[in-house]
């Protein structure tokens, strides 16, 4: 799913950052970044020229520290567009992009992705990044699955913890994909997930309820994966 063009480090708290493109679709590039919270610094937003949220005032070290790298990624990729602007945050914590451009964020334990593309791409990208967690998946699986999702993924060729996570983190960026548009937050029975292609590592999910008008029950969306050995990336665009 993704095509690495560059990478460096940024020590000591970046100690891995990567930018690219995404295979499936071109016109989003991507910025992955790990990053290490024991070596996390006060004046890190400044060093990094990240505007400090007022939120955060209260918030820990691991959560400045994974909002800094997310950010700090979708900065990079901005400045590689040309533009000098950063990402701010909305009031539900959404993500403000500056003005022509478009994309999602994501963060976990010790790694980040951004992603970005120009608004007149048509594009409604939602990316997540999810650590694996075999048993936090099978204790959870009824939360954010149906038994009819469930009897999918075991059939799938997948192991099925890992199954459970895809499905588990598509759903999630599909809720980032979608909440610019509809503006409210919706479950993880919002959709369902129909289909999981592990040659091509795509995943369809179908909506069972109506968002807005646009995106009505029925409807099909493609999400990606890219599975590595101890995390997994989603796309849905």
């Amino acid at each position: 799913m993704l095509t690495p063009l560059t990478h460096y480090a940024l020590p000591p708290f970046i100690s891995y950052l990567e930018m690219g493109a995404m295979k499936a679709v071109p016109q989003l590039t991507y910025c992955q970044i790990r990053f290490d919270r024991h070596a996390w610094r006060d004046d890190l937003f400044a060093h990094y020229a990240i505007p400090f949220p007022p939120r955060l005032h209260t918030a820990g070290v691991k959560r400045r520290a994974e909002y800094l790298a997310a950010r700090y990624g979708a900065k990079l990729l901005l400045a590689h567009h040309g533009c000098e602007a950063s990402v701010g945050a909305a009031a539900d914590r959404a993500p403000v992009w500056p003005a022509g451009w478009c994309g999602s964020l994501s963060h976990t334990d010790d790694r980040a992705i951004a992603i970005i593309a120009r608004s007149g791409a048509g594009l409604a990208p939602g990316i997540d990044i999810e650590m694996l967690a075999p048993e936090t998946m099978r204790e959870t699986a009824d939360m954010f699955t149906s038994a009819q999702e469930q009897a999918l993924i075991a059939a799938c060729p997948l192991p099925y913890e890992t199954g459970l996570l895809l499905a588990f983190s598509v759903k999630e960026s599909l809720f980032k994909a979608l909440y610019p548009e509809v503006q409210r937050f919706f479950d993880f029975d919002a959709a369902r997930v129909c289909q999981i292609d592990t040659a091509t590592q795509r995943i369809t999910l179908e909506l069972t309820q109506t968002l807005t008008a646009g995106r009505t029950q029925g409807n099909q969306l493609t999400g990606y994966y890219s599975l590595a050995e101890d995390h997994l990336i989603t796309l849905i665009v």
